[in-house]
Parts: structure tokens; C-alpha cells; sequence
């Protein structure tokens, strides 16, 4: 009998399976199966397709010249060089990390597909200029605009205490799925353990600590029959690289600063 993690990388095309490492096994008991599987053969799909990269690459540059990000980062036409943050000073580390933060809130902002490597190999540092270059490669999708509301809902209800919001946004963790009684209350409070309280105002981004909360979130799920929507596993694989990025960083960073400029240009 194949163990779970087998099974996993059996069934998952690549390049997801460069992200497998680095999640848990327990999230394959909470996801709608078929409908992820499906979403990840059509990226697949577009995956090798070199003009079409290029033509969302191109209308992602646009958005983010229109949002004011172009001074701090800018849209890469060809893969980046290797980034080596061996040398990089602190405040560059830290500049870096807030501008890549800004653009991971970009990304789920605005209507055009999410880029879901985060990793150093698509980026760039212009240590003159401060400015961060990304190249958005081939694995993309495109999320629904009601996951994205309620993405940005919960973003909202953790770092602006908005608990309407909040409401909005924990139902991701409960879609098409009819959990035991109380499940709300003990996946926010699980999400409040991975968020850090959304009081401080600054944080070290630690891979360990994203694996660890997000194992807790999906057996919370598992022993409550929880379902969640099917665009919250590609928007982990997203998080997975933007975590390892951050992580490796080793700066303490404010995401709840980054989250909050993302809504000021709409």
C-alpha cells in the first residue's frame, strides 16, 4: 500500500511537486480532489505556453505601473539570474521583503491570474535602485473573483479586526461541506495561531511555523469533515514559495503595513 506521501507526488503533476516537501500530507484529506486535479491539469496546460506567459506577464506589469508598485518593483521579461542574498545587507534583506510582500497582496488583488512561484529563483535585486524585479514563470491560474473577496475578507478581518469580514473569509475553510458544530470558532482561532494575533507589527516569516499551523488547520479540518475551496490549494503552493523566500530573508517584516497599502490605490 502506498504511504500518503507517495500517493501525493503520485497524483500530483508537476511542478507542483517541487512544493510537496514543504506542505502536509493532512491537506489531502480536506480538499475537493477531483476539482483541484482538475484545476492543476488545466495550469498544466497553459504551463509551456511562452506567449501566453508573456501576454499576462505583460498585463501584470501594466496593473502594477497603474497601482504605483513600478518605483519598488518592476515585471522581469526573461528569467532572472540566481538571487544570492550571501552580502546583502539587513536593510536591503528588509527592503526586499516588503516589497516582495506587496507584491504577493497585489497579486491576489487585482483581476489577472495568480503567479504562484514566489521563490528566489524568479527574483531580482537592484541593490542600487532598491527595487525588486520578479519573473513571472508559466505557473499560474486563475482563481474565481468570490475566493479572491473572501482572501482579501480575511486579510481584512485579521489585520484590521473586522470581524464580518473575518466571518467571510473563514468560510473558505468550509466549502461545499457541512462541518461539526463549532468549527468556525476553532478554525479562527487556528488561523489567529498562524497569523500571530495580526497585533504586532512586525514578524519573522519562519517555514516552520507556516508548515506547523497549516498541519493543525487541516486536521482541525479532517476530524470536522471540513472541505476547503478548491483555489486554497494553489494559493498554498504560492505561500509556500513566498514563505521560503521570506524565511531565508531572516528580517523581521510587516505584513499587516504591506496588506494595508495593497487597498490604498483601488
Amino acid at each position: 500500500m502506498l504511504s500518503a506521501e507517495a500517493w501525493a507526488t503520485r497524483i500530483t503533476p508537476e511542478p507542483f511537486r517541487d512544493f510537496l516537501p514543504y506542505t502536509s500530507v493532512s491537506a489531502l484529506k480536506v480538499i475537493h480532489t477531483p476539482i483541484v486535479l482538475r484545476k492543476a491539469l488545466d495550469v498544466m496546460q497553459h504551463y509551456g505556453a511562452e506567449r501566453l506567459r508573456a501576454n499576462v506577464a505583460e498585463r501584470l506589469s501594466a496593473s502594477i505601473r497603474e497601482a504605483g508598485l513600478d518605483p519598488d518593483v518592476q515585471i522581469g521579461n526573461r528569467p532572472a539570474a540566481p538571487l544570492s542574498l550571501a552580502g546583502m545587507s539587513e536593510a536591503s534583506r528588509t527592503r526586499l521583503g516588503e516589497r516582495l510582500l506587496r507584491l504577493y497582496f497585489h497579486l491576489l488583488k487585482w483581476d489577472g491570474p495568480l503567479f504562484l512561484d514566489l521563490r528566489l529563483r524568479n527574483l531580482a535585486w537592484d541593490e542600487s535602485k532598491q527595487r525588486l524585479t520578479f519573473y513571472p514563470s508559466g505557473l499560474w491560474c486563475q482563481p474565481d473573483r468570490e475566493f479572491r473577496r473572501r482572501v482579501q475578507a480575511l486579510y481584512a478581518g485579521f489585520y484590521q479586526h473586522d470581524p464580518e469580514a473575518l466571518t467571510i473569509g473563514v468560510e473558505l475553510y468550509s466549502w461545499d461541506s457541512d462541518p461539526l458544530p463549532g468549527f468556525a470558532f476553532r478554525i479562527e482561532k487556528l488561523l489567529r495561531d498562524h497569523f500571530g494575533g495580526g497585533d504586532t507589527s512586525s514578524m519573522r516569516f519562519s517555514l516552520a511555523h507556516f508548515r506547523q499551523t497549516f498541519d493543525h488547520i487541516f486536521q482541525e479540518a479532517a476530524q470536522s469533515r471540513a472541505k476547503l475551496h478548491p483555489d486554497l490549494t494553489f494559493l498554498g503552493v504560492g505561500l509556500v514559495g513566498l514563505y521560503l523566500t521570506l524565511d531565508a530573508l531572516e528580517v523581521p517584516l510587516d505584513p499587516k503595513q504591506a496588506f494595508e497599502a495593497s487597498l490604498a490605490k483601488t
